[in-house]
């Protein structure tokens, strides 16, 4: 699923590339970078792999659904399996949702009919995840070897997540905000989940099955002929590296970035033959989150032994819960509580920040969540979304991309050609 959901690499990170954790220097994609992709003369090489991956998992997640009606396998044998199907399929149209807008929702029920089915609106695709989760928690056991495989904890998680989505753009559904509370304290209080002491422990490929910040992971098995090229596509091509250098971060995102451990950890200005970013081809500091990848990366002693290695990339990770409840009981109660501040500031004492101050009004409340999330979230999947359902996106990037003109049209992706010409019933988003 990591492969089809193509974490492991450049697609994923380059379509959110328009926020501001994630900066690339290829040409060709540069209109995904500076929010203008209707510049990019051949989005699909960047779009059809997102999208195909997801249908090629929500396919899988189908077929097993399908076939649990009709098993005569025990149902607490079957349970789990569903559980998981079911959860995964919530995920993709999930991503599906946020990076395509209205696409059409293929189920067990209607997937020979793919290629005329008309696009579903968004609101009935959130509900269909919101269903698809419901039906998850009540499958999944509590607790599972590692966070490869769906829990009961991850299916609340993930619908914590969901909730806060719906809160804000495009459906700017308000009372989800108590909802996502009450799925996040769900996991809160399960007494399974924490935060680990060190930040940078997270990242440690030896601390990747035993983690309990992790709650759920895509996990990259380069023996079995897949594996995950982050290590690869996220560090330069000089200077002893031997990377592919397609992306990194910016250096006004650095720059920003508050000094502390958690900064440490996230970023790395040396390369491995003491040169700093500066002086590199890239010129912009580079992502340390994934550049430990287990043993076939040979990080340690040199560049990498193997274009594919066993890194991975958290989906799901306690922190974001914390986060999630921090915003969803500030904008439900409408005042932040002595529980929102303590969910934040657990957080931030971690990262080597002090608490915030007391007394903070609901808007300077929220904006300090939302600036957590930006910190501690980076490169995992979130800014981009979090920018668009808070409508966000000209505010934060209107001064990096003064040329852009920046629209709601901006927060979504073109879908493929390969696909419009397919599926008959889809349309394009609006402004491409």
């Amino acid at each position: 699923f990591q492969d089809n959901f193509t974490f492991e690499g450049d697609y994923a990170f380059i379509a959110e590339a328009g926020a501001e954790d994630i900066y690339h220097r290829i040409g060709r994609w540069r209109g995904f970078e500076e929010l203008n992709v209707k510049q990019v003369s051949n989005p699909d090489e960047i779009v059809r792999p997102l999208w195909n991956g997801a249908y090629s998992s929500i396919s899988i997640s189908n077929t097993l659904v399908g076939l649990s009606d009709t098993s005569k396998i025990d149902r607490t044998l079957l349970n789990p399996v569903v559980g998981e199907a079911r959860f995964l399929r919530a995920l993709n149209y999930f991503f599906m949702v946020r990076w395509f807008g209205e696409v059409p929702l293929l189920t067990e029920k209607n997937t020979i009919e793919a290629t005329s089915l008309p696009q579903s609106s968004v609101a009935d695709i959130y509900d269909f995840i919101v269903a698809d989760l419901i039906a998850a928690e009540g499958f999944l056991p509590a607790i599972q070897t590692n966070a490869s495989k769906p829990t009961k904890g991850a299916a609340s998680a993930l619908l914590a997540k969901v909730y806060l989505t719906m809160a804000g753009f495009p459906l700017n559904q308000t009372a989800k905000y108590a909802l996502a509370k009450d799925q996040a304290t769900k996991v809160m209080n399960m007494g399974i989940y924490s935060l680990n002491t060190n930040f940078s422990d997270l990242w440690n490929w030896n601390n990747r099955l035993t983690n309990r910040e992790l709650i759920f992971t895509f996990y990259a098995n380069s023996q079995s002929g897949g594996g995950s090229q982050l290590h690869m596509v996220s560090r330069p091509g000089t200077n002893s590296e031997q990377g592919w250098g397609d992306w990194g971060t910016d250096k006004r995102f650095y720059d920003q970035f508050p000094n502390g451990p958690r900064k440490d950890a996230s970023f790395y200005t040396t390369m491995i033959d003491g040169t700093n970013f500066i002086n590199t081809n890239f010129a912009n500091p580079f992502v340390a989150k994934y550049r430990n990848a287990g043993p076939r990366s040979n990080f340690f002693t040199g560049p990498p032994a193997s274009d594919k290695a066993d890194g991975y990339s958290p989906i799901l990770r306690y922190a974001d819960v914390l986060l999630i409840y921090a915003e969803a009981a500030n904008q439900a109660e409408g005042s932040p509580s002595t529980a929102a501040y303590d969910a934040i500031d657990k957080v931030r004492v971690r990262a080597g920040l002090a608490k915030l101050p007391t007394g903070l009004s609901k808007d300077d409340f929220d904006k300090a969540v939302l600036a957590e999330r930006n910190w501690e979230l980076a490169f995992e999947h979130n800014r981009w979304f979090d920018l668009c359902r808070r409508q966000l996106v000209k505010d934060a990037l209107g001064t990096w991309y003064p040329q852009t003109n920046i629209t709601n049209n901006n927060y979504l992706l073109p879908k493929p050609i390969t696909a419009l010409q397919l599926m008959k019933g889809l349309r394009q988003n609006p402004g491409y």
